[in-house]
């Protein structure tokens, strides 16, 4: 008869607790695909961007904590167990432990035993079966070609002594240290993983839960049922034992909680460090008390118990195996089984209706917007050559040559021709934008949006015939003005949504931010090639000029736009929130605090971060030709990759997790992203280098803005959405003036790297001010 070869199978634990040690582990534990099964080059780079640099530092003090003379619980309980087991068992048996991520590695262990002709039997150490656990020892035994030799015991939540000596464990330690109420609290895995990857784990732990329950003698109300150990931004089932535990005690419900780990047999990081060291610390805090309820281990009644239970399903006495495990009825289960959801609500057909609408409409606005961009070079030609004697054009290259000698350095007007229209439009914006959302909260959106997008179709009809820079300078004032409908069309976004599905909408409105960024300067390069004086000569004289034909296509959108919202949008404020929110004629008391603090904290945050984000575009351009001698058209390229990275993230990412990972985790997270970003600028000499830190920085901005809008509108009453949002609106805008400014000088009087390196530090001021704001 042949020998017969018992494997724990277990998933080990770093080598030793040194950095380099849980780094390895970490790296080879993330990147298995049961574990982790995102798209590899996508995961690769979140793995080897966020995680590894900085994770393992965290994790290698947890280790330390449980590590006991070089050796770590997991490792040493579970061989403690074969050992048990072994001398149980006797010499007809080989019983040993192997791992995924230890010595001995359970493929080591499987060639062994295939070698020498004996029985294997595997026992994954997982009570509960699931594909980030159980299916990876069975790729391993695939792995090694050993799938028809290898027989498996895949689980053992329904063990009667699993569950038995678990209740007598627990009842134990609440007679010997008492608590209010236990909570049984299961590793977590991604709800993704139970809807669509049909993963039967969740229903395996809602099965070991129910046992415990009715062994345990304890009214419902005093036994509660989560989830730990939850990694990344994706949902994971739940609720979360952390935030379950904390709102326990927070609440007055209870005061000491006593919590068990079933999905764990032996005592390791997750329940040691975890549970009884970290959710302790923060529950003492609260001014609560964790009880720590160890797991079964190597007791000398598991390692009995565990022992027959797998000697039955050697010999294959399937009544004897049904003796040892308890019934129960999958059907009822699954009845009885708490439905697992995102934490979003669906959008309703008007709301989603509504959005695509306001999508539109900021799409083409920020087309016609942002389609004179690739132009101010041209246009400062062009007016010194046919208006040089101008008065405003004068007054606005005087100021240009006063800024020259105050920075000390031969400054190209030209280049700054374009910020000072630039920063005039966004100026005009910042003191519009509260006026326009204050209306539209007294009058509604839709009529507020029909008169601004008339407005700006108006200020491009000035421009088509702007032959003299008074015209032009008059066709921006009325186009800054108007303008500032962003924000009553982001009031409308939040009209339809809730908290929970708000940062979904946002996501949409940063798309078409980014979209019409794109599509925007390309269409007017593409437009300032074809100059419409030579088709329509006779028309000079009612000053058609070269870039006639890229304000008659913007026109032509704000028309189309117009016509869409007249027939299309319907009002989203009802008519009762209608409030006369606009009881000033005095423009700075707009912008005096707001009585909600939350939105005040997030609006000044808003501003420092758009200030230090726009001084960088701004500058973006020369530093690219200073170093790398880029073309206009290498610009270009430079701001439609921007722009695809922000459409991306905001579009799959943002929009489909902001509410999930919290609009103010990701906020802050948005803009620590932007920080390697700008370092990664200011020593870039080379054209990788600095995709490299665009990609930072469109991936920073595309989480932070959106999440920000988001914040001030969570914590804004309904019927000041507009107003507050207005006021948001406005101060980007005044970013966008005083950034860029502030951004100019330093380069210009200190060098490339300095505006960044001191952008990258001041980030740092919005992300503090966002850590401090209270959670909704």
């Amino acid at each position: 008869m042949a020998k017969k070869r018992i494997i724990l199978a277990q998933v080990g634990s770093p080598k030793t607790s040194k950095v380099s040690d849980v780094r390895s582990y970490l790296r080879e534990f993330l990147s298995d695909p049961r574990v982790i099964d995102l798209p590899k080059k996508y995961w690769n780079i979140i793995l080897y961007l966020f995680i590894l640099p900085f994770r393992p530092k965290r994790s290698a003090k947890a280790y330390k904590r449980i590590e006991f003379c070089g050796f770590f619980p997991l490792v040493e309980v579970t061989r403690g167990l074969a050992r048990k087991m072994q001398s149980i068992l006797g010499e007809n048996y080989t019983v040993e432990a192997a791992f995924l991520l230890s010595d001995k590695r359970l493929k080591t262990a499987l060639v062994e035993a295939s070698a020498n002709n004996e029985e294997i039997w595997v026992l994954p150490q997982f009570p509960q079966y699931s594909t980030t656990t159980t299916a990876c020892v069975t790729d391993q035994i695939e792995a090694v070609g050993l799938t028809d030799e290898v027989n498996l015991i895949p689980s053992y939540h329904r063990l009667r002594a699993f569950i038995d000596l678990a209740a007598q464990n627990i009842e134990a330690h609440m007679a010997k240290y008492p608590a209010d109420v236990l909570v049984i609290s299961f590793h977590g895995i991604p709800v993704r993983y139970v809807t669509e990857k049909k993963d039967i784990y969740y229903q395996h732990c809602w099965e070991t839960f129910l046992l415990l329950k009715q062994k345990l003698s304890l009214p419902d109300e005093k036994i509660h049922m989560s989830f730990q150990s939850r990694l990344g931004s994706e949902q994971w089932l739940g609720p979360y034992t952390d935030q379950y535990v904390l709102n326990l005690v927070e609440t007055k419900t209870a005061n000491s909680i006593a919590v068990y780990c079933p999905s764990f047999v032996a005592d390791c990081l997750e329940t040691i460090d975890e549970i009884g060291i970290e959710l302790g610390h923060e529950i003492k805090e609260a001014g609560g008390e964790i009880v720590f309820v160890p797991c079964l281990n190597n007791g000398e009644q598991w390692s009995q118990a565990y022992t027959e239970f797998v000697v039955a399903h050697i010999n294959r006495d399937q009544e004897k195996i049904d003796q040892l495990t308890y019934k129960m009825d999958e059907q009822e289960v699954i009845k009885t089984l708490p439905k697992q959801g995102t934490g979003q609500t669906k959008m309703d057909d008007k709301a989603k209706k509504t959005v695509k609408i306001m999508f539109l409409t900021l799409f083409l606005d920020l087309i016609g917007f942002s389609i004179i961009f690739p132009m101010f070079p041209a246009l400062a030609k062009h007016y010194l050559e046919v208006d040089s004697e101008n008065y405003f054009l004068k007054m606005l290259f005087g100021s240009i040559s006063s800024l020259t000698n105050l920075a000390g350095t031969d400054m190209s007007a030209i280049v700054l021709f374009g910020g000072a229209l630039g920063a005039l439009y966004s100026l005009l914006q910042f003191f519009a934008a509260p006026i326009w959302g204050g209306l539209s909260d007294r009058y509604g959106r839709k009529p507020i949006l029909m008169i601004s997008i008339f407005g700006l179709f108006s200020s491009y009809l000035l421009w088509i015939f702007s032959g003299s820079f008074t015209t032009l300078i008059l066709a921006r004032l009325i186009g800054g003005i108007m303008g500032g409908n962003l924000s009553t069309a982001t009031a409308a976004v939040a009209d339809v949504t809730d908290d929970t599905n708000r940062s979904k909408g946002m996501a949409f409105v940063g798309i078409a931010f980014a979209l019409g960024f794109i599509f925007g300067p390309a269409i007017g390069g593409i437009l300032t090639l074809v100059n419409p004086l030579e088709h329509f000569p006779g028309l000079a004289v009612y000053g058609l000029n070269p870039f006639s034909y890229a304000a008659g296509f913007a026109a032509i959108l704000s028309l189309i736009n117009l016509i869409f919202l007249m027939t299309k949008f319907e009002e989203t404020l009802p008519k009762n929130k209608k409030l006369d929110n606009f009881k000033t004629a005095n423009i700075l008391k707009l912008f005096k605090p707001l009585p909600y603090p939350a939105v005040n904290r997030t609006n000044i945050s808003y501003f420092l971060f758009i200030s230090a984000f726009s001084g960088m575009e701004f500058t973006l351009t020369f530093l690219a030709v200073e170093r790398l001698a880029y073309t206009s058209m290498d610009n270009a390229y430079m701001f439609i990759f921007i722009g695809f990275i922000i459409a991306f993230v905001q579009g799959g990412y943002v929009r489909r997790k902001a509410h999930e990972v919290g609009e103010k985790k990701m906020a802050i997270q948005g803009l620590i992203a932007v920080i390697p970003g700008l370092v990664i600028i200011a020593f870039n000499h080379s054209s990788v280098m600095l995709y490299l830190g665009l990609f930072f920085l469109a991936l920073g901005s595309a989480m932070a803005i959106p999440t920000l809008t988001s914040l001030v509108s969570i914590h804004t009453p309904k019927d000041e959405q507009g107003r507050s949002l207005g006021i948001f609106r406005s101060l980007g805008s005044l970013g966008r003036v005083i950034g860029p400014i502030i951004a100019s000088l330093l380069y210009w009087k200190f060098g490339a790297s300095i505006p960044y390196l001191l952008g990258a530090a001041f980030i740092l001021i919005p992300a503090f001010i966002l850590s401090k704001l209270s959670d909704r």
